[in-house]
């Protein structure tokens, strides 16, 4: 013992304190990714759920950590999500609370199973979500209606699988990401405007009057639908073209 408290008397840095651990989110996000997609770092997701991608927003630590780390704040968070969805979320035909729960359990949710999951997020943490296939060049989103998109939301943009989410150091610009999409031949469901006939082609006429409706059908005139899917594209692009 005596041979110890020497050896402590002789250390210059005994006294020395270790500074005050005050790094902001941002700055914890050491690890920049070396591939991107779209202007976007590419970061991997372990374990592949979307939860995942959201937590790794929300906590720095989820970047850093390893994968014990990781599973263990996914199932602990995600309990706490059902917890919260099962309280807050009764009576929503959307997201009825079994599907729900089912949904955040699967440890390899299908499509349907994240598209819940990305309904609770949004519902529940104000979070937008768009997941793309590459190969398919499709994608969903929630919310489905681009016209319902918010900017002072945030939006987790993830593969189809879950196994990556893209990271955007100025923010994600939907709107020319989407129209980007769009010029590469990228399967996009336009929402489709209501009203009637007349009051479609008189809100086009008025307020998009260089557009022209097309057919979807070769060689025949185009119909109401076409119109209203014209109308919603229109109301659609300008709408998060602004947020």
């Amino acid at each position: 013992m005596e041979f110890i408290r020497n050896a402590i008397q002789k250390n210059q840095t005994r006294n020395a304190e270790l500074p005050i651990f005050n790094k902001e989110k941002e700055e914890l996000r050491q690890i920049v990714p070396k591939e991107s997609l779209w202007g976007g770092g590419i970061r991997g997701l372990h374990p592949p759920r979307l939860q995942t991608a959201w937590l790794m927003e929300d906590d720095p630590l989820m970047v850093l950590a390893g994968h014990g780390y990781r599973s263990t704040e996914v199932r602990d968070r995600t309990f706490e999500l059902q917890q919260e969805a099962s309280t807050n979320l009764k009576g929503n035909r959307k997201l009825p609370k079994a599907k729900v729960a089912d949904a955040l359990a699967s440890l390899k949710p299908n499509e349907e199973q994240t598209k819940l999951v990305a309904g609770v997020l949004y519902a529940l943490k104000q979070i937008q979500t768009v997941c793309f296939d590459e190969e398919k060049k499709t994608f969903w989103c929630v919310p489905d209606d681009f016209r319902a998109w918010s900017k002072g939301y945030r939006t987790l943009v993830v593969d189809h699988k879950c196994e990556r989410v893209l990271e955007f150091s100025e923010g994600f610009q939907f709107g020319k990401w989407i129209t980007d999409r769009e010029k590469e031949g990228w399967v996009i469901e336009w929402p489709i405007s209501e009203g009637s006939f007349e009051e479609i082609k008189a809100k086009l006429a008025d307020e998009y009057p260089h557009i022209t409706v097309h057919a979807s059908e070769m060689g025949k005139k185009p119909k109401k639908e076409d119109y209203a899917r014209t109308l919603g594209r229109c109301e659609s692009i300008r709408h998060i073209c602004q947020v």
